[in-house]
């Protein structure tokens, strides 16, 4: 069974792997009712890819279960862009420290940087 454990002063999130083939956020952040996930995909050679999912939660009526949509209304708009920009901070961090981890690597082998 995977389970999350969210760190609540930054909101990353670390997911242990439970074998279901499902991708799981490596880094989520909730400014409800929207929330930001970002994917990471390593890549064979090079720094890793990502992708970035914005969702917005909402019920229907008081009754009815918490469902999530991709579309934002006009108020969820700066909250948005405000997560979608830590977001941005997040992966560029990662991108920087893979970097630095990759340069560290090939002056250690006495090669330049293959990109």
């Amino acid at each position: 069974m995977a389970t999350a454990m969210t760190n609540r002063v930054n909101g990353t999130s670390q997911t242990s792997a439970n074998g279901s083939g499902k991708q799981r956020p490596i880094w989520t952040k909730k400014g409800f009712p929207v929330q930001v996930a970002v994917f990471e995909f390593p890549s064979e050679n090079g720094p890793p890819n990502y992708s970035v999912k914005l969702t917005r939660s909402f019920r229907r009526d008081e009754e009815s279960e918490w469902e999530t949509t991709d579309y934002l209304s006009g108020s969820d708009l700066l909250r948005g862009v405000k997560l979608l920009e830590a977001a941005d901070t997040f992966i560029q961090a990662r991108l920087e420290a893979d970097y630095k981890a990759r340069k560290a690597a090939t002056a250690e082998a006495g090669e330049g940087i293959p990109f």
